[in-house]
């Protein structure tokens, strides 16, 4: 390395040195929850596979924008739903078996998030080509001109009559309270629409349960500094531990390897690529 090359690195902060032009909520949220499998993506340029759950829940997002962005009804919504789960799985194990268990549950996930979601009206229609609305801010986590990183961010639907940002969440387990990772980006949102807007926004999660009982759940951020201190040390934690070498693979491979995360689900040739195992 030349001396210019090595006063240039000096200079650089560590999203730099590893070519990281910006972040996002999923990301820091996975370095937090699983730095392996953050490494390996956003380092070592290894797309993870997706599974099941996560193709089922993208298919209850694709239903419920297209009724809600277009006005359809919810029979055409779950129809759609429904092609997006067999396009998406068409290399996926066991295909037959989990696409007759898994579309009635689709079905009436699209059903129960439409019922909550209509009444509040047609939420604005993103950028033309863009299926969310995009948002975009500095976080910083350094003083100095070098001290912050770009975060990219999509809502799912933004309701400007109301003040409003809706997040549409599936799952099985029906929520108590705020988890970690979902208040940091209810917060991140708000604070990044209050930043373009002038004004803070409500922000709320609906849960779509998987259960015929009870089957959704609303929550409404309140707290949101709290979540944003966590998210800002966690990005302070990033880029203190890029800056600790130049080198992706050394730092890879410096990460304590858990294989029983779900990150690692469908992801062995990964795991054997840099941890061996």
């Amino acid at each position: 390395m030349t001396t210019t090359s090595k006063q240039q690195q000096s200079t650089m902060n560590g999203f730099e040195l590893h070519g990281l032009k910006r972040i996002s909520v999923s990301n820091v949220n996975k370095f937090r929850e699983a730095p392996d499998a953050w490494a390996c993506q956003y380092l070592g340029k290894k797309r993870f596979p997706s599974g099941w759950a996560a193709v089922q829940g993208q298919a209850v997002e694709a239903g419920v924008e297209l009724a809600l962005f277009n006005g359809m009804g919810i029979d055409d919504a779950q129809e759609h739903a429904i092609s997006f789960l067999k396009k998406e799985s068409l290399w996926f194990n066991n295909k037959l078996e989990e696409i007759e268990k898994r579309t009635p549950i689709i079905k009436r996930m699209v059903e129960n998030a439409l019922e909550q979601l209509m009444p509040l009206g047609m939420p604005e229609q993103p950028e033309e080509g863009s299926r969310q609305h995009a948002v975009n801010i500095p976080v910083r986590f350094a003083e100095g001109d070098n001290g912050t990183v770009d975060l990219l961010g999509y809502l799912d639907f933004w309701y400007p009559e109301h003040n409003l940002i809706v997040d549409l969440k599936t799952t099985s387990k029906s929520p108590s309270k705020w988890s970690l990772s979902h208040g940091i980006q209810a917060a991140v949102y708000q604070k990044a629409i209050a930043a373009k807007h002038g004004k803070e926004p409500e922000v709320k999660f609906l849960y779509c349960l998987t259960r015929q009982k009870d089957p959704f759940v609303w929550m409404e951020m309140t707290e949101g500094d709290d979540y944003l201190k966590k998210f800002k040390f966690t990005v302070q934690q990033m880029e203190r531990l890029l800056r600790l070498s130049n080198d992706s693979n050394e730092i890879i491979a410096s990460i304590p390897h858990n294989p029983d995360t779900f990150y690692w689900n469908n992801a062995q040739e990964i795991a054997a690529t840099f941890y061996g195992a």
